[in-house]
């Protein structure tokens, strides 16, 4: 509520703001090219890295301290677990440095997803003063009670380093708190165009290069349309080397303009996706739906269903081919279906 009442609080004074302003004379900063900020913000991330090392506690809390003059302490650039991935936004290749303080034991999750995470966030300046350079931190945010984030509402980098980590386990304990395990647990270094770019949020001033220290606690897929077929299914097959923004090239089989995770008939026959996926009839202890491939059969079932093995079938009733067009994607099959 607190947090609720501020939001409410800045939308009335901006908006009272501006209508006290000349309407003539009010103008706005256009944002810089990215093809011009992205080699500043690599440049001091990567001189960043060179100068800096980082210290880790048993927690996987972060410490990031200069390197002082003479130092012999190893700088993050020459530290075995960091890495990097690159990924095409706003035309330009951008280049994500990442350390795997530990990759976790559980499950990935995709950019479509809800991750359990805490973390930390920091910007970072560098000034020179008498030909003595000095970084100043700052944290912006932090939450060491891990929250729940859907990663396609966050800053575009999020979405493309937590993937490359994996959840824990966790256990309850007597009191009724929760204690986590084996999770992933990591640092990003984002430029500013995966970050908040030019808006200024808070603290953080625009084309800030962002440093955010992570752990991934726990995942949750998604079903965005509810068509009972995972979110990260239905947007996997137009995924490309470059990672691009998967709202503009996620699978859209009808050619509407929604992406199949968002699009509740994909193949656009007036069938809803949910029916064509149904099985014709819901037998104890098998699910109603088929799921999008191969299962093993399952011995504890009571009443055997023949089609429990399968996959989504094809309008043939195919469901174990790899390459097979299943119905709910292929226009021509439509419900009732009369072979399975």
């Amino acid at each position: 509520m607190k947090s609720l009442f501020k939001i409410v609080l800045s939308v009335v004074i901006i908006l009272s703001t501006f209508s006290c302003q000349n309407n003539d004379t009010a103008t706005a900063t256009p944002p810089r090219p990215y093809d011009e900020v992205y080699p500043e913000d690599l440049a001091k991330i990567e001189d960043f890295l060179a100068t800096h090392y980082v210290t880790v506690d048993a927690n996987f809390n972060t410490t990031f301290t200069q390197i002082p003059a003479g130092g012999t302490q190893t700088p993050i650039s020459q530290m075995s677990n960091l890495e990097h991935i690159e990924r095409n936004f706003h035309d330009i290749t951008y280049k994500i440095y990442y350390l795997k303080l530990r990759e976790g034991t559980g499950e990935n999750s995709t950019r479509v997803d809800s991750t359990f995470v805490a973390y930390k966030g920091n910007t970072f300046t560098k000034k020179t003063t008498d030909n003595v350079v000095t970084y100043t931190q700052n944290v912006f945010d932090q939450s060491d009670t891990p929250v729940w984030f859907a990663l396609e509402d966050v800053i575009k980098g999020w979405g493309e380093v937590i993937p490359k980590f994996k959840t824990g386990t966790h256990v309850s304990n007597p009191d009724g708190t929760i204690s986590f395990q084996n999770y992933g647990a990591g640092v990003m270094f984002l430029p500013s165009g995966l970050g908040y770019y030019n808006t200024a949020t808070g603290n953080i001033a625009s084309y800030s290069p962002l440093i955010f220290s992570f752990k991934l606690y726990n995942q949750r897929y998604r079903d965005h349309d509810r068509d009972k077929i995972l979110s990260k299914i239905e947007y996997r097959e137009k995924e490309t080397n470059g990672f691009v923004d998967f709202n503009k090239v996620a699978l859209d089989t009808d050619g509407d303009g929604l992406p199949n995770y968002l699009d509740v008939d994909d193949d656009g026959d007036g069938a809803l996706t949910k029916v064509e996926i149904k099985k014709p009839t819901p037998f104890l202890g098998s699910s109603l739906y088929y799921p999008f491939d191969p299962v093993v059969d399952n011995p504890f079932t009571t009443l055997v269903d023949e089609t429990e093995p399968k996959g989504i079938p094809n309008a043939s009733g195919d469901g174990v081919s790899s390459t097979r067009l299943r119905r709910h994607l292929d226009k021509t099959s439509k419900p009732p279906f009369t072979t399975y």
